[in-house]
Order: structure tokens, then C-alpha cells, then sequence
């Protein structure tokens, strides 16, 4: 449990797993007023995803340590990164015996409007495609490279970029979960195969049985995509975002009813993201 006991700043040796090969997990936590508001969630899903990897986790404790020395650092709003790897391993894919290492780094919100939360956002198609690997769908894990490709498709416009797999099926945004929303409840993609189960997607499927809507994971296609009646993109950084066009499908729309219900109970029971 080397470099864990305590917060202070990390430094990475050559040999270390995570960045040799991506292997471990990382989380990326909304900061308002020195606190982390969904920080529970964080850690539960870091902790699972620790076990199905057969990563040794530090102790809960420790973790909460380290990110609240972390956010107390900040002033304000922010964003905490806690980056988890396998530890040190030397050469070679088999992991050696060693310890997990823990990152924890400090960051402002990224450059955003606030009027995005009103107004919408525009999102793109991107023709970078996420794998299928059950093996690691649902995790956050540290392998983010299909991400960096499609992000670097996003025109200047675009604020956000979706992503299928090679069945042409609709995964996820390159930093976010998406909903369809309208008569018949919520739908999010399955991610059984691909795809990372983000804190506020999670948030919002339990959000929407407290407030009666009927929702479900299930396949997406482009065709269920262009008949939408409203489409919005959850993260635990930026909350909720209505999406407001989709060029490549001819889609166009005001932010719902169904959208802005969720925004509202967001904002209620965690803090409104664009105050």
C-alpha cells in the first residue's frame, strides 16, 4: 500500500502499470464548497471496479482521505481526479505483487457556458467506434484512447460527440451517458459490451422511479436516435445536458419537459451545476 497513507502529491515511476499498460480505474468528482457532492456513488463504483479487475483497493477510509484533502485544496468549485493503477509491475503483461498507487490531482471546471443548461447543447456523430469487451463494459477504466480519437473529430460547434460500436449500435457521449426521453419513459443504451456506467447515469435511473417515469437500458439504434422526442447527456462534472440538434440526423429540439423535471430534482436534491 505504498504512496497511499496519506495525501501528498504522487509522482509515477516508469514501471508503473497504469501507464504502461491502462491498467486501473479513475474518477473524475464534481468540487462545490470543499465538498464532493456524489462522492458515495464514486467510490462504489471504483470499488467494483477494483474487484472485477482483482485490483487490491485501499481502504474506503483512505480514499475518503485523500479526495477530501484533495477538494478542501480548492476554493470553490472544481474538479478532483483520483486515478487508481495496479502499482508497479516491471516489464510484461502479468502483474508482479505489488501495491496499488493513488493520484489524486486538483482541476478547474472545464471552459463551458452555463447557458448550456438552458439553451442545449449540439452533439455530433462520431465515426471512431467504442469496442465491445465485457470483460471491462461499465468500467472506468484508465484505457480512454477510442475517446481521445473521437473527441478529436468534435467541430468547433459540436459540444459533445456520441459514439457507436461496430453493430452500429449507440454507446455514449465521449464524456457522457445518453437518454431518450418521451412518451414511453427513459431509455440508456445497455452497456453489457461496451461503454463506461457513469455516477449520474446511475443517479438519473433512480431519480426516475422515485418520480414515477418508467425507465430501461436498452439498444440503441440511430433510427430510435432521429425519432426522439427529447434526448439529453448525463455527467458527473457537468450534470445534465439537453441536447438541442443532431445535424447528421436532422434532429432538432427545445429541452423537454421530461429533461427538465430531472435538471429540477438535480438541482434539488445535489445543487444546481450552473449557479
Amino acid at each position: 500500500m505504498s504512496g497511499i497513507s496519506e495525501f501528498r502529491p504522487a509522482k509515477i515511476p516508469s514501471d508503473d502499470r497504469g501507464l504502461c499498460y491502462g491498467d486501473g480505474l479513475f474518477e473524475t468528482m464534481r468540487v462545490r464548497h470543499g465538498r464532493v457532492p456524489l462522492l458515495e456513488r464514486h467510490l462504489d463504483r471504483l470499488l467494483r471496479g477494483c474487484e472485477k479487475l482483482g485490483i487490491s483497493a485501499p481502504g474506503r477510509d483512505i480514499l475518503i482521505r485523500h479526495i477530501e484533502a484533495a477538494a478542501a485544496s480548492l476554493t470553490g468549485e472544481g474538479v478532483v481526479k483520483l486515478l487508481l493503477t495496479r502499482g508497479s509491475g516491471g516489464r510484461g503483461y502479468r502483474p508482479a505483487r505489488s501495491g496499488p498507487r493513488l493520484v489524486t490531482s486538483i482541476h478547474p471546471i472545464p471552459g463551458q457556458r452555463n447557458d448550456r443548461y438552458h439553451s442545449g447543447v449540439e452533439v455530433q456523430l462520431c465515426t471512431t467506434r467504442v469496442g465491445r469487451n465485457p470483460a471491462t463494459a461499465g468500467l472506468k477504466h484508465i484505457g480512454r484512447l477510442e475517446q481521445v480519437l473521437a473527441a478529436m473529430e468534435l467541430r468547433d460547434e459540436a459540444d459533445e460527440g456520441l459514439m457507436l460500436d461496430e453493430l452500429d449500435q449507440v454507446i455514449e457521449g465521449t464524456r457522457s451517458n445518453l437518454f431518450l426521453a418521451g412518451n414511453e419513459g427513459l431509455v440508456t443504451p445497455v452497456l453489457d459490451y461496451s461503454g463506461v456506467a457513469g455516477v449520474m447515469r446511475d443517479w438519473v435511473l433512480e431519480a426516475a422511479d422515485r418520480l414515477g417515469m418508467r425507465a430501461q437500458e436498452s439498444p440503441v439504434s440511430l433510427d430510435d436516435l432521429a425519432s426522439a422526442d427529447e434526448i439529453f447527456l448525463t455527467n458527473s462534472v457537468l450534470g445534465i445536458w439537453p441536447v438541442i440538434c443532431i445535424r447528421e440526423l436532422g434532429w432538432e429540439s427545445a429541452c423537454g419537459p421530461i429533461t427538465r423535471r430531472l435538471m429540477n430534482a438535480f438541482n434539488e436534491e445535489i445543487g444546481a451545476w450552473d449557479d
